[in-house]
């Protein structure tokens, strides 16, 4: 259970950069995606478990988890298929900082949706400890470097701009 439980943090961890990177998606939707994913997993998720469990039969706690976790990491998924290539390779230093916090996001927001038994293992870890307590950082941080990035991936250089005139 022990390298079950490493696996999967880390795993949460880099995934989502080592993806931001390689599809050269952009890094910092990535990261507003995931914030937009805890708000669906706030406000609708709720609705959605109540419905699927009154008319479609299913556990409650079950159809929650997958709900929750569906609608966390939907808005991810999207981003990294919609804006695959949309980071120049020039640009690639400031994609890696929001590709980074959204790993660490991803991992602060999921672990706690998954079953208990898993949850409380990796919660026992020290490293998990540290992460959980630098969860204000890297929330402040993800959001200033990704609207860093936005501001700056967004506006055409002044070299671009020579070119279109």
């Amino acid at each position: 259970m022990l390298m079950l439980s490493i696996a999967i943090t880390t795993g949460l961890i880099l995934l989502p950069l080592v993806l931001v990177l390689l599809l050269r998606a952009h890094g910092a939707i990535a990261f507003m995606s995931l914030c937009l994913g805890s708000v669906l997993v706030t406000y609708a998720a709720p609705d959605m478990t109540e419905f699927l469990t009154q008319f479609g039969g299913f556990s409650t706690l079950l159809t929650d988890q997958w709900i929750k976790i569906g609608l966390l990491v939907l808005p991810l998924l999207l981003v990294l298929i919609f804006t695959q290539k949309a980071i120049s390779g020039s640009k690639i230093l400031l994609n890696f900082v929001p590709a980074l916090a959204t790993g660490l996001l991803l991992a602060l927001l999921v672990i706690p949706l998954l079953p208990s038994n898993l949850q409380h293992t990796i919660e026992g870890y020290d490293a998990w400890q540290t992460l959980t307590n630098l969860r204000t950082a890297v929330l402040l941080g993800g959001a200033f470097f990704s609207l860093m990035s936005l501001l700056m991936t967004s506006r055409p250089s002044k070299h671009e701009d020579k070119h279109k005139k």
